[in-house]
């Protein structure tokens, strides 16, 4: 949906002013002119992409049930 813009910051922090626009943003009508705040992992996406790789997968319950599973009918199978 479209917005306008103006110069002024509304807000002391860069990332709760109004007048931003994010990585994709397209300016449809008029001129724009923008400075870069941030690039790569100091970004929102990138920090958010940081704090996700960061986190350790478990072994989830059918998992193991499925590996139990597995290690029984590979039993069965070598003792026939």
């Amino acid at each position: 949906e479209p917005q306008t813009r103006s110069p002024e910051f509304t807000h002391e922090n860069p990332l709760e002013t109004r007048n931003i626009c994010f990585f994709s943003t397209n300016c449809v009508e008029g001129t724009a002119r923008g400075i870069v705040i941030s690039t790569g992992d100091r970004t929102v996406m990138g920090r958010i992409a940081s704090l996700a790789s960061g986190l350790e997968v478990g072994r989830t319950p059918i998992a193991m049930e499925i590996e139990h599973f597995i290690r029984l009918i590979t039993g069965v199978g070598v003792f026939l």
